[in-house]
């Protein structure tokens, strides 16, 4: 999930304020009330799609490339995931595309790629 939020959120190149702050809203207020698991110093896994996100942009990493690995990863698991956790990949990736100035040209192939890949 944090590639994907940032292969969206870099996808213009760059990162607006406001795609941080909807990432940041998304982790705590909806991913962390539905994750189970804690990693093993304790910390709500939910809090790793946080972590990730901000591992890519501080070493630059191209939209396109975090796309890929997003892309890699369904195309072997997306068959197995619940319908559940697909919509919200799907609805987290508009969110933040939506966060700053609606969603651009770029933004709207990104999200159509997720889509015609979760099937």
């Amino acid at each position: 999930m944090g590639n994907l939020l940032y292969s969206v959120a870099a996808i213009d190149g760059s990162i607006a304020g406001k795609e941080w702050k909807e990432l940041r809203r998304m982790v705590k207020e909806e991913l962390v009330p539905q994750e189970k698991h804690n990693d093993e110093f304790g910390t709500d896994a939910a809090f790793a799609v946080e972590f990730q996100f901000d591992i890519l942009e501080g070493n630059d990493a191209a939209s396109a490339d975090a796309f890929d690995a997003v892309h890699e990863y369904l195309k072997h698991n997306a068959p197995l995931l619940p319908a559940v956790d697909k919509e919200r990949m799907l609805q987290g990736a508009t969110k933040v595309a939506a966060s700053f100035h609606s969603i651009n040209k770029a933004e709207k192939g990104i999200l159509g790629k997720l889509k015609a890949i979760l099937g």
